[in-house]
């Protein structure tokens, strides 16, 4: 990881010991502007771990140090390379970042990389930092209080403007106790932030250990690991086993967002992980080929962005090539923000929220930065309106939201259950769609409950409460409708479900909230509704009574219900409004289509196969006919529907009582 000396300045942790990392901080600036002494001299230890390093003086991968400054405070350093040509190992440095200390030597002042890192931290979303002036010892007074002059003024606008400017020596040490000072003041104000994701890593580097296998080196961006947990790696899918966990070569039982880690999975020896994967928890992570993102072009742009031009694009340890398309304007110009879609040539492993830069390929520059809004699983373009139309709500649902804090994760689960329609969501699908813990989701569900956003179904699933309250709506519409130009006086539930498309859950919560208001009367698989039965007339009333009549004094030689508009002189649609209505309410018993007894006949025939049955061990089919002194249809049509209802099962020609027919008797 790093080479450490014996002499160790005041901040130094001891190789091996020492108390947990508490938070990671990063070295940025133009390239050979001390970033590498500097780290050196808080921590002891040389960062430049590759011979190339050490023989050309220049970084070029990223180094990790540990270092306690201040009240036992502990810190992990990332020293980033400053070179302009390894640019995307310092993006992959800085995800999991809380601070910068950005390093000016005195003898050179702001320069090309200085700009342009400035650039990707502010877009990153860092949001603390000091300036280190280094290399003072080369120049004279004046021209310090000069350079630092001119500081102040780079700085201004951005997230540093007011930032502390600490001159300092790394050979002569001159101004390092002050630097200190400034430093371990800056990082114990920080209060650290708690994230309660899901655990994400980025792989930025992989090597093998001898008797252990691969270990996976990276600052997690979110959750909490612990050693016997299985871990993923994304793209790929492989899984594995954490068997050691390392926080700068110190054993560790736990690791966490914000520390630099080490993760032993001898799983993936024969096939080591690379820079770009992402370890997670299994089955949170899917890769995807685009993202939606709203991104903003860097100041001093000379050329705007163009519309579908080719980009890298860089988040966590990624970096991939694609092209990017805006969605408002056809190219976006410095200072200007704009939603846009990006298109990767392969999918990566990326969440919404995640920060990322885009950086022309030639010449080589960083151009845009931004935060990921919606994954696509399709790599083509969207259509605007719509995609515009999604990304404006979903910014606007979450301004002024930090998504990483409390009321961010209640609003991630909120926005998750709107985005489910007319689904009752799972937690666990909630769980996996904002990459936040089970506990988190069951913790901020409760809440969201309470607050009367969100609605439990039962069984950990979920609505959102407006949502439901407008399906509530749309189904009161269409049974208002019924009423009103319809007529109807019941309605079966196939019926109604025909015009929306609800998961069974949801149905039935609606169908409990609009009984429970008095809205319908369930009778089987159809609704009656109050509102129009209350509306019958006197002559519906009496019409009914003839038919009931019709139907008591037929006995089980009953007419077909098409038959009844001729028998009574009334149209059919009248007719069949009526009869549905009195079957609902078991006036009449609709055995089947075409075959309709009155109740009390229909009881009588119950009631004598059940004693037939009990009588004799069983009775054949054959001969019920004369039984209820009928034909063989409607001899039939009873034991069917008794059948139907496990009152009765067939036996080859006969029938039996099932064993608890008793609670399935009409």
């Amino acid at each position: 990881m790093s080479d450490c000396s014996k002499h160790r300045p005041p901040g130094l942790l001891a190789q091996g010991a020492g108390p947990e990392v508490h938070m990671m901080i990063c070295t940025s600036g133009h390239v050979d502007h001390g970033k590498t002494e500097l780290v050196k001299l808080l921590t002891g230890c040389n960062t430049d771990r590759l011979k190339a390093e050490q023989e050309r003086g220049l970084t070029i991968e990223l180094g990790f140090a540990p270092c306690v400054i201040g009240e036992g405070l502990c810190i992990g350093i990332v020293d980033v390379p400053g070179h302009e040509k390894f640019i995307k190992n310092m993006v992959a440095g800085v995800s999991g970042i809380e601070m910068t200390v950005l390093v000016i030597a005195a003898n050179d002042g702001v320069m090309p990389q200085t700009v342009e890192h400035l650039q990707i931290m502010e877009l990153l979303g860092i949001r603390h930092g000091i300036v280190a002036l280094t290399k003072i010892d080369l120049v004279p007074e004046d021209r310090i209080r000069r350079v630092t002059s001119e500081i102040r003024d780079f700085l201004k606008g951005t997230f540093m403007e007011g930032a502390p400017v600490c001159p300092v020596s790394s050979q002569t040490f001159d101004g390092y106790p002050e630097f200190y000072a400034v430093l371990a003041g800056e990082a114990g104000r920080l209060s650290r932030r708690r994230r309660y994701g899901v655990f994400r890593m980025p792989v930025a580097h992989v090597f093998t250990q001898k008797g252990f296998g691969v270990v996976a080196m990276g600052i997690p961006v979110d959750g909490v690991i612990s050693i016997g947990q299985q871990v993923e790696l994304v793209p790929g899918h492989m899984t594995g086993k954490v068997r050691a966990i390392q926080q700068f070569m110190t054993e560790t039982a736990v690791g966490e967002y914000g520390q630099c880690l080490g993760l032993n999975i001898p799983e993936f020896s024969k096939k080591p992980p690379v820079r770009g994967q992402v370890l997670s928890l299994p089955g949170y992570l899917e890769p995807a080929p685009a993202f939606h993102v709203r991104l903003t072009a860097v100041h001093g742009l000379r050329t705007p962005i163009r519309n579908a031009e080719e980009i890298k694009f860089h988040t966590g340890t990624i970096e991939e090539p694609g092209k990017i398309y805006f969605l408002e304007d056809k190219a976006l110009p410095e200072d200007r923000t704009g939603f846009a879609t990006v298109i990767l040539s392969n999918p990566v492993a990326a969440a919404p929220f995640d920060r990322f830069i885009v950086r022309r390929p030639s010449p080589a520059a960083t151009v845009a930065g931004g935060e990921i809004i919606a994954l696509s699983p399709e790599a083509k373009k969207p259509r605007r309106k719509q995609a515009i139309e999604m990304l404006t709500a979903h910014e606007e649902f979450f301004r002024g939201i930090d998504p990483s804090g409390e009321e961010g994760m209640e609003k991630k689960i909120e926005y998750a259950l709107i985005a489910g329609h007319n689904a009752a969501v799972s937690t666990e699908t909630l769980s996996r769609s904002t990459l936040l813990t089970m506990d988190i989701v069951r913790t901020c569900l409760t809440r969201l409950v309470e607050k009367g956003t969100a609605l439990p179904l039962g069984a950990d699933y979920y609505v959102a409460a407006g949502r439901c309250r407008s399906l509530v709506r749309e189904v009161e519409s269409r049974l208002e409708k019924a009423v009103s130009e319809d007529g109807a006086l019941s309605l079966a539930l196939s019926t109604l479900r025909q015009s929306f498309d609800f998961p069974d859950r949801l149905w039935k919560h609606i169908q409990d909230d609009l009984e429970r208001r008095g809205l319908i009367v369930r009778r089987g698989n159809t609704f009656v509704l109050p509102a129009a039965v209350g509306k019958l007339d006197t002559y519906d009333c009496e019409l009914m009574e003839r038919i009931r009549k019709i139907y008591d004094d037929s006995g089980f030689k009953t007419p077909r219900p098409d038959e009844l508009p001729d028998l009574l002189g009334m149209p059919h649609d009248r007719i069949d409004r009526l009869l549905d209505y009195m079957c609902n309410e078991r006036i009449l018993i609709r055995l089947a289509s075409n075959v309709v007894l009155s109740y009390d006949n229909f009881r009588k025939a119950q009631d004598m196969v059940v004693n037939i049955i009990q009588e004799k061990g069983e009775l054949d089919s054959a001969d019920f006919k004369y039984h209820i002194d009928s034909t063989r249809k409607y001899a039939l049509a009873v034991l069917d529907f008794l059948d139907a209802r496990r009152v009765t099962i067939r036996s080859g020609n006969n029938r039996k009582l099932t064993e608890d027919f008793r609670r399935n008797l009409l």
